[in-house]
């Protein structure tokens, strides 16, 4: 079981996303903006953060800086999903995270990704 972060603003999509990953037996947690997963993130110290960069009020590059200057959160894995991959071109902080994923993200591809990282958890 891993512990999930989706910063996700789309409802529906997150929604899937997370009864997909709880069905798995997976513990996830769910925000739709980013200043609330820089809250949360530190707390929850998740193992994989599926992350929108596209989103209302500050864009989720403020999370990747969050997490990767974060020392007890250097083992976490991040996970860029986008609709709109022409914007990484424009951020820096892309180099620092573990696998981009473009949508629409299919179920399998969701749960792949989760087993590719093998996730261990206490």
């Amino acid at each position: 079981m891993a512990k999930i972060l989706i910063v996700e603003d789309d409802s529906d999509l997150a929604e899937t996303y997370t009864d997909l990953l709880e069905m798995h037996h997976h513990s996830v947690v769910c925000v739709s903006k980013a200043n609330d997963a820089i809250d949360l993130v530190r707390q929850f110290e998740p193992d994989v953060v599926f992350l929108d960069l596209n989103l209302a009020g500050y864009p989720g590059t403020i999370v990747i800086r969050t997490i990767r200057d974060y020392e007890p959160l250097r083992n976490t894995k991040i996970v860029i999903v986008t609709g709109h991959p022409e914007i990484l071109d424009y951020h820096n902080d892309i180099s620092r995270v573990d696998l981009i994923l473009i949508k629409p993200v299919s179920n399998e591809q969701l749960l792949e990704t989760v087993d590719m990282f093998d996730v261990q958890t206490s």
